[in-house]
């Protein structure tokens, strides 16, 4: 069953604020992974929430959608000692996933038709 954003976007932000996050190595170092759509819709909006601020980000893909079995390279700069971030997918299909994402470390976030998760 697919994981709906409404209230669970409260729920999410409280345990990025209360959890523990690594620090980075150097202040130069910026996320980098491959967003992969691996779900049966189009990927519309790809959002963060940090723990310094209530408010979801802006779409981090503003000018793109990912199509179906489609990848894409991306990268953002995260907040001093953070690597825990509440985030959010919109789907073509009206879904919407949202969960907590351990950024430090990885090697890319995939998206299917049950949720979100980083690996």
């Amino acid at each position: 069953m697919k994981k709906m954003i409404g209230a669970a976007v409260c729920a999410l932000m409280m345990l990025a604020a209360g959890g523990s996050a690594m620090a980075q190595d150097g202040d130069e170092d910026d996320y980098t992974f491959t967003l992969y759509n691996n779900s049966s819709s189009t990927i519309l909006t790809f959002k963060l929430v940090s723990q310094y601020d209530d408010d979801w980000s802006e779409d981090l893909i503003p000018t793109q959608v990912i199509a179906p079995g489609d990848e894409i390279y991306m990268t953002f700069n995260p907040n001093e000692d953070e690597c825990e971030y509440p985030t959010a997918v919109t789907l073509s299909d009206g879904s919407e996933f949202a969960d907590v994402l351990n950024y430090c470390g990885i090697d890319g976030v995939a998206v299917d038709d049950d949720g979100i998760r980083a690996y």
